[in-house]
């Protein structure tokens, strides 16, 4: 395996500092502690920690990305989804400082801001668009342009807020706690998914003498 760079190993010592104690007590001189380096080569790479937050935060898009890369190709079906879902939650796992404080990094973190926002407008156009091949497929149901609208929001704001309702509830934030999340937004779908297998079988035996 090819070594990583030191401005790759600075954003990973940064993340697994990040979840275990939050961005406001994790300075640069614990990152390059914890890395191994001097401040002045972490400064060499980065300008400040805002820098490495948002570089973190572009390795979350590339998992995330990662993770949905076949959802328009693969064949839908709720299965399909429900592997799609707790493969996104398995990468807010991996990188749940983000979750935990998005909220307020946006606040103080003007690059992040306008990346974040960024990508979630062309992430929900993107689902959007998503839905709707599936309502083709007929997997989903045909639904009017501003419920459909309501459906993706509701489930994005479940993504988005999970992490923050177990810490809130004092429930256990372990990756299989996150993972449910994707089992939530899936029953925000249920409702109006089309089960595949039992249209199948009922058209197989044709109509009812």
């Amino acid at each position: 395996m090819a070594r990583r760079s030191t401005r790759e190993h600075i954003v990973d010592v940064a993340i697994a500092l990040f979840n275990e104690r939050g961005t406001a007590a994790v300075s640069t001189n614990h990152i390059a502690e914890a890395a191994g380096i001097s401040p002045g080569n972490l400064y060499y790479h980065f300008r400040n920690k805002e820098e490495i937050i948002l570089q973190a935060y572009e390795r979350a898009l590339c998992a995330y990305d990662q993770a949905w890369a076949n959802a328009g190709t693969a064949p839908p079906s709720p299965h399909t989804i429900l592997e799609l879902l707790e493969e996104t939650f398995g990468a807010q796992w991996r990188y749940r400082f983000l979750q935990r404080e998005m909220s307020w990094l946006v606040q103080t973190n003007e690059a992040l801001r306008v990346r974040y926002r960024d990508v979630m407008h062309k992430r929900l156009a993107y689902y959007q668009g998503l839905i709707r091949a599936w309502i083709a497929a007929g997997i989903c149901q045909p639904l009017p342009d501003a419920q459909l609208d309501d459906l993706v929001l509701a489930s994005w704001v479940v993504g988005e807020q999970w992490l923050t309702y177990l810490e809130a509830m004092g429930e256990a934030t372990d990756e299989q706690a996150i993972r449910r999340g994707g089992r939530l937004i899936l029953e925000v779908f249920r409702p109006h998914l089309i089960d595949l297998e039992e249209r199948s079988s009922v058209a197989a035996k044709g109509p009812a003498s």
